[in-house]
């Protein structure tokens, strides 16, 4: 993992115990729940079992955790190299060290050969374990990614197909995933329009994969801003809902008889400015 950017690296973690069939499996089946795929996860042990401990496994179960399928390991010098955290819980001396690695060592009771009463209170102590080592290994990323997170917007009109996908597209090319980008229609219809979607395209965004959709009222209430573009389409306030809702009024150049092409054009750059606008409020900078 060194060669991984700092910044976007998971981090993983090693569990060691002498056999890999009781504690060192609980540990790694409760990180695994608990964080997901935000941190890789291992477990090995100095002289492993033939198989996972039935006991550790009926109790993990009790609390819709299944390692039934898991298997005792080797510890590898290979395996505790590829972790960041290295968590032994009785090896002892016969767990490598490497420079640049954080040891730590669990003093927890050998549920082997226990029955059920015994190793409920060793899983227990473990999960409280493990949801203090989520907490900390995951604060700094989600900290970095919530400040690069930035605002998030919906885009509403009338049909969702035309304005309010373009509007969409050309947020997304400004924000990336600095931002949440959304939009909807209060009426929408069954197709994007064509030339809306060519017109931004030009100018290098995308309208691909989009398609008209109804106002989703959970977004509508978890979005920080609600832009209405014209006056066909009205959104009302919902209850809970804790952005913001404006309204932008664009000029229609067929009122001036330009239509096709050159009408989409003026529209698109009219939505352009003020999506530029909006931009610059809705980010959040990057501290790093």
């Amino acid at each position: 993992m060194s060669d991984q950017n700092p910044s976007t690296q998971k981090p993983s973690v090693l569990f060691v115990c002498v056999h890999n069939a009781g504690r060192s499996q609980m540990a790694a089946g409760f990180l695994r729940h608990l964080a997901g795929d935000r941190i890789e996860v291992r477990s090995a042990g100095s002289m492993p079992a033939d198989q996972i401990n039935p006991v550790a496994v009926e109790a993990m179960a009790e609390v819709g955790i299944d390692i039934a399928a898991e298997q005792p390991k080797i510890l590898t010098t290979q395996a505790v190299q590829d972790s960041d955290v290295v968590i032994t819980m009785g090896c002892g001396d016969t767990c490598p060290f490497y420079p640049g690695k954080r040891y730590e060592d669990w003093t927890l009771d050998d549920p082997a050969g226990q029955g059920i009463d015994a190793v409920r209170p060793i899983r227990d102590e473990i999960r409280a374990r493990i949801e203090a080592l989520v907490d900390e290994l995951l604060a700094p990323a989600d900290a970095q990614r919530e400040s690069r997170r930035g605002l998030s917007v919906l885009f509403v009109c009338a049909k969702n197909g035309g304005k309010s996908q373009m509007a969409a597209a050309l947020m997304r090319q400004i924000v990336g995933d600095a931002g949440q980008v959304h939009s909807a229609g209060t009426a929408p219809g069954s197709a994007l329009n064509a030339l809306s979607a060519a017109s931004v395209a030009e100018v290098g965004a995308s309208m691909e994969g989009e398609r008209p959709k109804p106002i989703d009222p959970a977004l509508l209430r978890a979005v920080d801003r609600v832009v209405v573009i014209g006056d066909e389409a009205v959104v009302e306030r919902a209850p809970g809902m804790a952005g913001t809702i404006e309204t932008w009024t664009i000029d229609e150049p067929s009122t001036r008889g330009i239509e096709g092409k050159e009408r989409m054009r003026l529209i698109r750059d009219q939505l352009a400015e003020k999506v530029r606008r909006l931009a610059s409020q809705l980010v959040v900078p990057s501290k790093a």
